[in-house]
């Protein structure tokens, strides 16, 4: 042992040196002692952490790098957790052990420090030689990689690669490609020529609720019982959110009922709701148990139903579409149209005003024009049209007052002149206009209205009266 250390004279200086880290509230220091070692010895640092707090910390040393290597203390403590009074130091021996290496060469530990109150993490590498403990004796070299993706949906398949490198001269009929953590399990048995390289390529499932953690996959590449190599990846089960989902429609008379299973196949609650396409018609006939509310996004119209769902529970939502009340609405705006139809005037009176004079800023007279129509499917006969002049202004005398002559002009102290004309026979779908002209005793300033007119006559026995629009005037 002692001609395999002189041997390995080039490595004395890396005993000596330091690996020093600090961070703002404590110091990290590693002295390798003994960093260069065969197969079944421990290599030896010496850990000095310094607190620089105004407080007394406690501070936690753990590695990543397990089960491949292995950290422990002399004295042993487990776990290796001890506190520093503030401005003090602490020295302790760090053992590291390969646990799982075979394969000589240069190896970096990635070894943590952390303070458990301040929760601040300094990582070290900790570099360790591993030597072979005799000179001459043939050195098998195969390498394993491992390529998967280090963020694992536990939904998906997990596709894993892993490729074997023979730099050896000798062949392997029976390579053992053994493949290993906490969730995936596989044995391969391989052959492999003299330096050959391949890639093994599987796909992996584990149950879609795992719950999210971190695991490290451990590739060991095993001949005649030997361990050839070890490789190690960590990687992480991350949180899935995704369901499944299963429709069953019953259809009615104007009615359609759907029946929504959805199943959590992730791993953690599902709490995001369901979202389903709608439109503003369909607003207002939809319903939903549990009950869900209408929102609009980019334009368009969704139905929001709320779920909370375990990982892999099951719940069912209902979707109602009725569209009995849209007939009942038809049904009711048909019975009105036909009702106001039935029940409506057969005449119609419009009201309307021409030729509005203006005199020092104020409506001096204006022509009045009544319209009246026959709707009906009947001739009508004898029909009465009364309007009334305010006492502002009076009925313009000596002119032709439109087509027709009223039969009547009365003046009345306080309602103003009644105009009454009458309109002998009316056919089915015609009209008669009625004009004249109305004169102002003095220009009116701002707006006036004239009240409706009256139209009265006879229809089917009955005598129906009926009014036109009232007409406001302004300058």
């Amino acid at each position: 042992m002692n001609m395999i250390k002189k041997g390995v004279l080039l490595f004395i200086t890396v005993l000596l040196v330091s690996l020093s880290v600090s961070a703002a509230d404590f110091e990290v220091e590693f002295e390798a002692v003994d960093n260069t070692i065969t197969l079944g010895e421990l290599a030896k640092f010496t850990l000095t952490i310094r607190n620089n707090m105004d407080v007394k910390e406690t501070f936690k040393v753990k590695t990543l790098d397990y089960p491949v290597w292995e950290i422990k203390t002399d004295p042993i403590l487990n776990p290796i957790q001890f506190s520093i009074e503030p401005g003090k130091k602490r020295e302790i021996e760090l053992l590291v052990n390969p646990l799982h290496i075979t394969t000589f060469g240069v190896y970096d530990i990635n070894v943590i420090t952390e303070s458990i109150n301040k929760k601040e993490k300094i990582t070290t590498p900790l570099r360790v030689n591993l030597v072979s403990p005799q000179a001459g004796i043939y050195v098998e070299t195969v390498l394993a990689t491992i390529i998967i993706d280090e963020k694992i949906d536990p939904v998906k398949d997990i596709p894993i690669k892993i490729t074997i490198d023979n730099q050896n001269i000798i062949e392997y009929p029976e390579l053992l490609v053994k493949i290993e953590s906490n969730l995936i399990k596989e044995e391969i048995t391989e052959s492999l020529g003299k330096r050959e390289k391949k890639t093994i390529s599987i796909i992996k499932k584990i149950n879609p609720q795992t719950t999210p953690q971190e695991d490290t996959l451990v590739v060991e590449l095993i001949s005649n019982n030997k361990t050839l190599d070890t490789q190690v990846k960590r990687i992480e089960i991350i949180s899935s959110k995704e369901i499944t989902k299963e429709s069953k429609v019953k259809k009615r008379f104007l009615k359609t009922v759907e029946d929504i299973t959805l199943n959590n196949i992730g791993n953690v609650q599902y709490t995001e709701g369901i979202k389903i396409e709608s439109s503003l018609v369909q607003t207002l006939f939809t319903s939903s148990r549990p009950k869900g509310k209408f929102i609009k996004e980019d334009g368009q119209r969704y139905l929001i139903i709320p779920v909370d769902i375990s990982p892999g529970g099951t719940t069912t939502i209902q979707i109602t579409k009725n569209y009995v009340t849209l007939l009942i609405i038809i049904a009711l705006a048909a019975i009105i149209m036909g009702l106001y139809y039935l029940f409506r005037s057969p005449v119609t009176a419009r009201k309307t005003a021409a030729n509005i004079a203006l005199k020092e800023g104020g409506v001096s007279e204006l022509k009045i024009v009544l319209n009246v129509s026959n709707r009906s499917n009947n001739k009508l006969r004898n029909i009465e049209v009364i309007d009334r002049i305010p006492n502002i202004a009076d009925l313009e005398k000596g002119l032709t007052i439109g087509t027709l002559h009223p039969t009547k002009i009365l003046k009345h102290e306080r309602k103003g002149t009644l105009i009454k004309w009458v309109i002998d026979n009316l056919d089915a779908g015609d009209e008669r206009v009625i004009s004249y002209k109305i004169k102002s005793h003095l220009s009116i300033l701002g707006e006036f209205s004239l009240t409706p007119t009256i139209v009265k006559f006879n229809f089917k026995g009955k005598e129906i009266i009926t009014h036109s629009n009232s007409l406001g005037i302004s300058p």
